[in-house]
């Protein structure tokens, strides 16, 4: 018996070499699984560039706004605390004046708008408008030598407030005009 075994290969095991049939239907679901994780990457990923996206939108924001009004605080420190070198350091002012003890109350002595006890013989209140004397040493007309660590009230306007010892001689001071000058 002769048989063509030389002329024919021998064929593969069946569990080696898929059929071609085979390899096409598995590459379809393959394909499609691929598909469907990048599809989830890229959604997940377009999810996270948005809300970093909103995210950095809403620090740029935050970040302009503090810039403005450190810029806006500074510049209005700087009117508060500052002299212009052209403006005047002489100035004629209406005065009055207050006595500590009658502002006292059961906490312990008034406190200024600096935070220190209110005291007679020192402390110079001035009007809101101002408020750039406060901090700063002035040489009042017949009293001397002062400092200015208090306010008025915002009703007032072109004005100081003496502290002095004593109720009677506040009340004997009135309403005075007197010439003030800014020493620093």
């Amino acid at each position: 018996m002769t048989t063509d075994n030389a002329t024919t290969p021998p064929a593969a095991p069946a569990s080696l070499s898929p059929a071609p049939d085979r390899r096409r239907s598995l590459a379809g679901p393959a394909a499609a699984a691929s598909l469907a994780v990048a599809a989830l990457c890229l959604g997940s990923a377009a999810d996270w560039l948005a809300e970093r996206t909103a995210a950095l939108r809403h620090e740029t924001i935050w970040l302009t706004q503090n810039a403005a009004m450190q810029a806006g605080e500074a510049k209005l420190a700087a009117s508060l605390f500052s002299i212009d070198p052209d403006e005047r350091r002489r100035l004629r002012l209406t005065a009055t004046a207050y006595c500590p003890d009658c502002l006292a109350d059961e906490d312990g002595p008034q406190l200024s708008a600096l935070g220190a006890p209110v005291r007679a013989g020192r402390t110079v209140a001035v009007s809101r408008d101002l408020r750039r004397l406060l901090g700063r040493t002035v040489y009042i007309e017949g009293f001397g030598v002062r400092v200015v660590e208090d306010l008025m009230h915002p009703r007032f306007a072109g004005r100081m407030d003496l502290c002095l010892p004593g109720k009677r001689q506040a009340l004997d001071f009135g309403v005075q005009n007197l010439d003030v000058v800014v020493l620093d």
